[in-house]
């Protein structure tokens, strides 16, 4: 399995390309693609000689949507934040020129995913673990030995939840439930910044501690 991270859009939110290089055609998928990240994908996928099969999103705010519906693929999401992917909705009126909305094109494909209910996506195994808080529909995907985390968690930092359906109270119970829970040597690739360790978080995160005090 080969993993490639770079920054997309306004924001530098961190876009995933995971490519099953073991596998035959070497399938793949492409995580939270911003805006920009379509060219920038099909690219590295085409260098690499992969199949892009589907798009993965960890939640649905823009900076992490905006060029998913131009791959013209089935994309997984969560369904309390599908509705986002609708003409942008959720998105305030200062995003919407940034990440140019209004040319943005059409998830077609929206698959759900649950909590608990494993996916596979290019061959590889996920475990989907609803976290909410920053986002009604905020999932961390667990593979074998990382964690795509989204905006659930960063190095030394979480997600905001003074944004529109936010909640912080969801995201205490995620961050002594689903984000505590994660094995210490899981590494967390965030939607923003550096990837980060389960293990040093645990350690070291003030809100992570804060929210699991007397654990």
């Amino acid at each position: 399995m080969k993993i490639t991270g770079f920054g997309a859009g306004p924001f530098q939110t961190n876009c995933y390309v995971i490519i099953n290089d073991t596998a035959t055609g070497c399938p793949a998928f492409v995580v939270d693609p911003s805006l920009g990240a379509y060219e920038r994908v099909c690219e590295l996928v085409a260098k690499e000689g992969a199949t892009l099969e589907a798009v993965l999103l960890t939640h649905g705010h823009i900076d992490h949507t905006r060029d998913a519906g131009a791959f013209g693929l089935p994309t997984y999401i969560h369904p309390a934040d599908a509705f986002m992917l609708e003409a942008g909705e959720g998105v305030t009126e200062r995003l919407r020129l940034p990440f140019d909305v209004e040319s943005m094109t059409r998830v077609e494909e929206v698959v759900d995913v649950h909590d608990g209910e494993e996916i596979v996506l290019a061959g590889i195994e996920l475990l989907p673990r609803h976290a909410p808080g920053h986002s009604p529909g905020s999932t961390l995907f667990i593979g074998e030995g990382f964690v795509l985390a989204g905006d659930v968690i960063f190095r030394g930092s979480i997600g905001r939840t003074d944004l529109p359906y936010s909640d912080d109270a969801a995201m205490g119970d995620s961050l002594r439930g689903p984000v505590w829970d994660l094995p210490d040597e899981a590494a967390i690739l965030p939607g923003h910044g550096p990837t980060t360790q389960m293990g040093y978080e645990r350690r070291t995160n003030p809100y992570l501690r804060a929210a699991n005090t007397g654990r």
